[in-house]
């Protein structure tokens, strides 16, 4: 193991897909790494990125991450907004597209309290 330098310590939740890792820091900040291939760094970029850069959508209070083998990704804020990101091809993202999505896009109505991922799917809990 190796501790990573890039964006310090104070590490609250941790989630790893295909080949690239998500964290959230104390601090409801989200940080991502590794491959990028279908855009789920979330960075609106298809570059791989070999050192934590933060999420540049959606700015802090994030509270869960989960991403999937099928390179997409999804997270919820403390407000109980879903976001999501990556491959689509399977309409995984709920946005009723096929269309891949390079940054974040909120997913409309409800507050949710948990998700998860599969190789081309999607779950997550709704409250209301």
């Amino acid at each position: 193991p190796v501790q990573t330098i890039a964006a310090g310590t104070n590490w609250a939740q941790v989630a790893c897909g295909y080949f690239n890792t998500l964290a959230i820091k104390t601090d409801g900040t989200l940080w991502l790494w590794g491959q990028n291939s279908e855009g789920q760094l979330g960075d609106n970029t298809l570059v791989n990125k070999s050192s934590p850069i933060q999420a540049i959508t959606g700015g802090t209070n994030w509270k869960q991450v989960a991403t999937g083998c099928a390179r997409h990704t999804v997270a919820i804020k403390t407000n109980g907004s879903l976001w999501v990101w990556g491959l689509n091809s399977s309409g995984q993202l709920g946005d009723t597209t096929i269309d891949n999505k390079s940054s974040p896009i909120m997913v409309s109505g409800g507050t949710w309290t948990q998700a998860a991922l599969g190789t081309a799917n999607t779950f997550a809990i709704k409250v209301n």
